[in-house]
């Protein structure tokens, strides 16, 4: 694989933004599997355009957050987004995604080890990744796993319709 990790450019949003688009979409479908139409229906109803707007804000050149891209034959093929607090030295992978066409070929976890990389080089002492524990995250676990993340810290969302 001939991956070269570049830093965002503001040319390069509508294309993560449908990287993002395809890469969560199985993702979405698959909380309203678990928790059924009429709570996904109020739940998850603005989920998408939600995290386009978070992908917007992340990558806006006012904002904290880093944001490298990866690519191949001149195609962006998927980024990462992470953050660092200087006084607590901790930092932060945030949204990223890979092009499902290119899932499965260390992609993200190239992008990851990237960003684990970058953090260290500035002085921070752990990396967290926040990440879903539905079956639809799976593929996202393992590549931090790959990278190095453990242990971990099961969190649940539960629902009550009204």
């Amino acid at each position: 694989m001939n991956l070269r990790i570049r830093p965002f450019e503001a040319a390069d949003l509508e294309t993560l933004q449908r990287i993002r688009a395809q890469a969560f979409a199985p993702v979405f479908r698959s909380f309203q599997n678990f928790v059924g139409e009429p709570v996904a229906g109020l739940a998850f109803a603005g989920a998408d355009a939600e995290q386009a707007e978070l992908l917007a804000s992340v990558c806006d050149s006012q904002s904290s957050w880093q944001v490298y891209v990866g690519v191949i034959d001149n195609e962006i093929v998927g980024f990462v987004s992470f953050s660092l607090d200087a006084e607590k030295r901790i930092g932060e992978i945030g949204l990223n995604a890979v092009h499902p066409d290119h899932a499965g070929r260390g992609i993200g976890t190239t992008l990851y080890s990237f960003a684990i990389d970058h953090m260290k080089r500035s002085g921070m002492l752990l990396a967290t990744v926040g990440v879903g524990g539905d079956p639809s995250h799976v593929p996202a676990r393992r590549a931090y796993e790959k990278a190095g993340f453990g242990p971990s810290l099961p969190s649940l969302w539960m629902y009550r319709l009204l």
